[in-house]
C-alpha cells in the first residue's frame, strides 16, 4: 500500500477543524451581520470587508478584493391577480432581473415543464402566462429554471410564474432574464391556481412588477497561500459568498464561503509545507448570472494557463457525502482514487459538469475544473429550502462545515503537492465536444436564439435592449 507522506498533517488538519467553531464563527457573522449579501445591499460590501479581514488576520497574503461591474436590480413591490373566473390575490414575488410591467393574459400550467413540452405546445403557450413548476420529473435530463424561462419566452409566454415544489417554504426566487414580468409563486399558491385551471377550465390572471434593473458594483474577494516553489502554476479553491435578497443565503452559499475561508486558515498553518501556491476566491453575484467568476476570469485571463485545477465548493454544507465531479477530466480519475484511498475517506466520484455555478467560466477556458459534493445527488436541505426565505443560519450543521473543511483542506493538499500532474487543459473544441455529450449544448445556445427571438419584436422595452446588447460571456 503507498505510503501516506501527508499524514503528519493530515492528522494535524483534521484536529485543528474538528477543535474548532470557526468555520460556523464566521459563517454566523456572514449571515446575522450581513444578510443575504447581495449585490446592492449594504451587506454586500460590508460581509466582503470582513472576509478580507478576517483572511489577513489568519496570515494569508494578498488579501484583498477586485471590483467588476453588473446589471444589478432593485426589488419593487410585485402582485399576482386572478380576474377571471374569481377575483382573487395571491401572495408571489418578482424574479431578480424580470421585466418591469404588467401583463393580463390566460394561464397555461406546463408542470415540470420538460425539455420536449414547449415545441409540442407551442400554439398553446403562445400569447399567455406560464405557470411551471421548479421540480424536475425523476428519469429525465434536469431543466435549470433558466432553460425553463427562456424556452417558454421562445414559445410565446407573455409572463412567467415560477412555482416551489415545496410545501410551507414559500415563494421561490431565482434570476432570470428582462424579457417578460416573471414571478416567483408559492407551492400552495401554486395548488390554488392548478386546482382553478381543472375545474373552470380557463384560468386569466394579471402580473404586475415594479423592479428597477441598473448597473451595479460587487466584488471577488481573493487571497493567497504563495507556495515553496516560486512557480507559476497554482490551484484555485472558490465558492459564492451571497445569497439571495429574500434571505440569509446560509447553506447556498455562505456556507460555500465560510468553507474555503476555513480551508485558507487551516493550510496556511502548513505553508511551508505546500509546494505551490493556493488562490482562495469567495465570488460575488453567482446568483443571477455568474457574473463573480465571469469577471475573475476575465481580470485574470493571463494566468488561466498557469491553473493547474478549479474546484468549486458551491453550498459546501449541504451535501451529505464530500465527493468531486470531474469535469470531463477521466485522465483525473485515478489520481483521485488513489487521493481518497491515502486520505482513508470515501471520495465519490463522477465525470460530468453543469453550466450552473462558478466553475463554468474556467470550464469554458479549458481549465481542469471540479466541484465538492456527492456526484450521487444534492443534499436534502438543497431540495428543501434552495432559494427560498427558509434558507437561514439554523439549517447549517457544524458537522457538515468541518466535514467539508477536513475533507477539501487534504485534497487540494495533495493537488498542489503532486509532483506530476496528469490534468490537461482543453481546446475550445475539447469543451465543446464535452458539453455537447452531457446534453447541453442546446442549452448553451438559447440564450443567443432567446436573443435573435426578440429582436423581431416590434417593440422592445429599454430594458430588454440593454439585455440584448449586453454580450454574453
Amino acid at each position: 500500500m503507498k505510503t501516506n507522506t501527508h499524514l503528519e498533517i493530515d492528522k494535524a488538519i483534521l484536529g485543528e477543524v474538528y477543535t474548532s467553531t470557526e468555520s460556523m464563527d464566521n459563517l454566523t457573522e456572514l449571515c446575522d451581520e450581513y444578510g443575504s449579501r447581495f449585490p446592492g445591499t449594504p451587506g454586500d460590501k460590508g460581509s466582503v470587508d470582513f472576509m478580507v479581514q478576517k483572511l489577513k488576520s489568519y496570515g494569508l497574503e494578498n488579501a484583498h478584493y477586485e471590483t467588476f461591474k453588473l446589471p444589478g436590480w432593485v426589488r419593487g413591490k410585485a402582485k399576482l391577480s386572478v380576474i377571471e373566473p374569481i377575483e382573487k390575490e395571491l401572495e408571489c414575488i418578482s424574479l431578480p432581473l424580470c421585466l418591469a410591467g404588467t401583463v393580463e393574459a390566460e394561464l397555461i400550467y406546463l408542470a415540470e415543464g420538460p425539455v420536449e413540452v414547449y415545441e409540442r405546445m407551442k400554439a398553446e403557450i403562445e400569447g399567455k402566462i406560464v405557470l411551471i413548476s421548479n421540480r424536475n420529473l425523476p428519469g429525465t435530463r434536469s431543466l435549470h429554471r433558466t432553460e425553463k424561462f427562456y424556452r417558454s419566452v421562445l414559445a410565446g409566454a407573455k409572463g412567467w410564474i415560477y412555482m416551489n415544489q415545496n410545501p410551507g417554504v414559500g415563494p421561490v426566487t431565482g434570476g432570470v432574464s428582462p424579457i417578460i414580468p416573471s414571478l416567483g409563486l408559492g407551492y400552495e399558491e401554486g395548488m390554488f391556481l392548478i386546482r382553478l385551471l381543472k375545474r373552470k377550465g380557463r384560468v386569466k390572471v394579471r402580473i404586475e412588477t415594479t423592479d428597477k434593473n441598473m448597473e451595479m458594483t460587487s466584488y471577488n474577494v481573493v487571497a493567497d497561500i504563495p507556495g515553496t516553489s516560486g512557480g507559476k502554476e497554482y490551484t484555485l479553491v472558490g465558492a459564492h459568498y451571497e445569497g439571495h435578497d429574500i434571505a440569509q443565503g446560509a447553506v447556498d452559499s455562505g456556507s460555500g464561503a465560510a468553507t474555503v475561508i476555513e480551508i485558507a486558515r487551516v493550510l496556511n498553518m502548513f505553508r511551508d509545507k505546500i509546494k505551490r501556491r493556493i488562490r482562495f476566491v469567495c465570488f460575488g453575484v453567482e446568483e443571477i448570472g455568474l457574473y463573480g467568476s465571469k469577471a475573475y476570469v476575465e481580470q485574470h485571463i493571463d494566468e488561466m494557463a498557469d491553473l493547474r485545477f478549479m474546484i468549486n465548493l458551491d453550498s459546501a454544507a449541504e451535501h451529505r457525502r464530500k465527493g468531486i465531479s470531474l469535469h470531463g477530466h477521466p485522465e483525473l480519475d485515478a489520481v483521485f482514487r488513489e487521493f481518497g484511498e491515502e486520505m482513508k475517506t470515501e471520495l465519490p466520484q463522477a465525470q460530468r459538469v453543469s453550466p450552473y455555478s462558478d466553475h463554468w467560466p474556467f470550464f469554458l477556458k479549458g481549465v481542469p475544473t471540479g466541484g465538492g459534493g456527492d456526484p450521487g445527488g444534492a443534499g436534502p436541505l438543497a431540495i428543501e429550502f434552495q432559494h427560498s426565505k427558509y434558507d437561514t443560519l439554523d439549517k447549517v450543521d457544524l458537522r457538515s462545515l468541518r466535514d467539508s473543511a477536513a475533507q477539501y483542506s487534504r485534497l487540494i493538499l495533495r493537488v498542489t503537492n503532486l509532483d506530476e500532474w496528469p490534468g490537461k487543459h482543453k481546446t475550445k473544441e475539447q469543451v465543446n465536444t464535452f458539453v455537447k455529450a452531457q446534453g447541453f449544448d442546446d442549452t448553451v445556445a438559447l440564450i443567443d436564439r432567446t436573443k435573435a427571438y426578440v429582436r423581431k419584436w416590434q417593440v422592445i422595452h429599454p430594458e430588454t435592449q440593454a439585455w440584448l446588447d449586453r454580450p454574453e460571456y
